[in-house]
């Protein structure tokens, strides 16, 4: 009776099993969609508004929060142990075939091969053998000479040897860019804070079910700026100035760093990315009034306040737009006339000349407009990245290897012959063969020409 397999080696054959890695591929990847698909990390309240009675189905298999849960680091560690038991299992031989490689083309060598070539020669197989080495040595690495069982010269070269890592390189890289996402899932994280200007903060706001995030340090906010494309109330780029603190003193290196969209600021592991923006409060009017009998006065109001006139009437602001075509700023404003009548609203330019302003019983000009905004931020602290970026870059490098780059050897057995020499060649590639067989056929050819070159001056000498 054959002998049952042992639990050790089923379990073996089951983790290196390549039905596994794509049963764990796919399961991954379907896992990743649904993360993509469903919004993580919300409210409760936020979830029942997006799903209704399925919110708590979601929240029960912890689709909320998947990258965290039990089930997901499960199946990301059973594909971590199946590429890593894959790769173990492989390497050592490998490693073998690089490292100690066969020396000798033998007889059960040269039957698995399928690149196969003699070449004779009028001369002795020392000869030949110094004469074929600086052409092997051009086009492989230096060839290795060793004498063989029947006193043959045996020629060995190789190129490209370390092409066989490339797939374990790519299992690394990969590798590398799971343990960095998971490090920056667990120990990372994504907040947003607003910061008025002139004020600070040093912590973040609480998220549901967990406490403030502290900083460690002060983040002021000195100055914040937003310009237009011209014509149009479209920000164009909106810029915040922010300043680090420490025990009270602004770090140096760090004061009124210029922090805009795409160019964040980076201090002890927090990156702060320039994200929204917004009126603190209500904006503060500058007006310049000319009033009927000619007497100019100034005055200042907020939106929806009333600004009396010493005549009767009054003004109020209903609208405003930072940019009004090549204009500058523009507000709307309301005239309630002492009579009572109230007016159509009208414009009031800070760039418009006040004779050239509306017709009115009181002639408007914008002076100024104080804003005191708020600066939106995206803080991040994502310690993953730098084992991400390693992993990305054995990535490429692997496949590189892997699919661009094969390992060739060349065997060049010289046996002496009734008239000098036989050159028996062999060769092989551990990828793209088709192409090999081209490399083969043309260094034949040179070879044989070498041999020829030798043959013509061996005569040359004679005669």
């Amino acid at each position: 009776m054959p002998a049952k397999p042992r639990p050790l080696r089923i379990l073996r054959d089951f983790l290196c099993s390549l039905k596994l890695t794509v049963a764990t591929l796919l399961l991954l990847a379907a896992t990743s969609i649904l993360g993509t698909v469903i919004p993580q990390n919300l409210s409760s309240l936020q979830y029942r508004q997006h799903y209704g009675d399925k919110a708590q189905l979601l929240q029960g298999l912890h689709l909320d929060d998947m990258y965290h849960s039990v089930w997901f680091l499960a199946l990301s560690g059973l594909f971590v142990i199946n590429l890593v038991a894959c790769s173990l299992r492989r390497l050592p031989a490998v490693w073998r075939s690089v490292s100690r490689p066969p020396l000798v083309a033998d007889g059960a060598l040269l039957r698995s091969l399928s690149h196969k070539a003699t070449l004779q020669a009028a001369c002795s197989v020392d000869e030949a053998a110094i004469r074929l080495q600086p052409l092997l040595r051009r086009r492989f690495a230096g060839p290795r000479r060793t004498i063989g069982p029947e006193q043959e010269v045996c020629l060995f070269a190789e190129r490209r040897r370390y092409a066989r890592f490339g797939a374990y390189v790519t299992h690394l890289a990969i590798l590398f860019i799971i343990l960095g996402a998971l490090i920056g899932s667990w120990f990372g994280f994504d907040s947003f804070v607003s910061i008025v200007e002139g004020d600070t903060v040093t912590q973040l706001p609480a998220s549901e079910g967990q406490a403030p995030v502290e900083l460690g340090f002060g983040l002021r906010c000195d100055d914040f700026s937003v310009s237009y494309y011209e014509g149009s109330a479209r920000p164009r780029e909106y810029r915040s100035l922010l300043t680090v603190i420490e025990e009270g003193q602004e770090v140096a290196g760090y004061t009124r760093v210029p922090v805009v969209v795409n160019r964040p600021l980076q201090y002890r592991g927090l990156t702060f990315y320039q994200s929204s923006y917004g009126l603190a409060q209500m904006p503060l009017f500058h007006l310049q009034v000319r009033m009927p009998d000619g007497a100019e006065v100034q005055m200042a109001g907020r939106p929806g306040q009333l600004l009396p006139l010493a005549d009767g009437g009054s003004l109020q602001v209903v609208d405003y737009t930072p940019a009004f075509r090549d204009l500058g700023g523009a507000a709307l404003i309301e005239v309630l006339t002492a009579d009572g009548q109230r007016l159509p609203a009208i414009a009031a330019m800070q760039e418009l000349p006040v004779d050239e302003n509306h017709a009115s019983p009181y002639r408007l000009q914008l002076l100024r407009v104080d804003e005191r905004y708020y600066t939106g931020l995206q803080v991040t602290r994502a310690p993953g990245v730098p084992l991400v970026w390693l992993g990305c870059l054995l990535l490429v490098l692997g496949s590189l290897g892997a699919f661009s780059l094969a390992h060739q050897r060349l065997w060049l057995t010289i046996r002496p012959t009734a008239g000098g020499c036989e050159v028996q060649m062999a060769g092989s590639s551990h990828r793209n063969r088709p192409a090999f067989a081209g490399t083969f056929d043309r260094l034949g050819q040179e070879l044989a020409a070498e041999l020829e070159a030798n043959n013509h001056s061996a005569k040359e000498d004679r005669s």
